[in-house]
Formats: C-alpha cells, sequence, structure tokens
C-alpha cells in the first residue's frame, strides 16, 4: 500500500508499506478519501513544530478520513 510520511518541514515522502495485518478483534479499513487540516499545513511550511516528541518528525498527515470496511 501506498504511505504517505513527512521527514521535515516541506518534504513528504511516499513510501511502498505492507498491508497491515489485522487480528480477530479488528478491522481493516480501506482509505477512500484523506484530509489535511489547519495544523498540517502550518507543519508542512515549519510554522509548527512537529507533533512529534522530538519535534523533528516523521510525522504521518491527513486525520480527516473516510473508508470502507475491507476486511
Amino acid at each position: 500500500m501506498l504511505q504517505e510520511v513527512m521527514t521535515s518541514p516541506g518534504v513528504i515522502e511516499f513510501r511502498d508499506v505492507p498491508i497491515p495485518e489485522i487480528r480477530d478483534d479488528q478491522v481493516l479499513v480501506k482509505m477512500m478519501r484523506l484530509g489535511i487540516c489547519g495544523s498540517d499545513i502550518s507543519y508542512y511550511y515549519g510554522h509548527s513544530p512537529l507533533d512529534t516528541p522530538d519535534g523533528k518528525g516523521p510525522m504521518y498527515l491527513g486525520h480527516e478520513a473516510s473508508g470502507v470496511v475491507a476486511e
């Protein structure tokens, strides 16, 4: 699956990663749409410290999402 990660302000990488394995008490959601918010834009332009323990990244943007249960 394709994963987006911001490694530092202004730098977004797309990575090919395996689809996560799920347990019996979980579901796998196929993302259909993903949005970014104002905070994400601030992180991208370096106006806010990254929301990570060291403030440096990486950071996974886009927490406003919708999808369908795939499994």
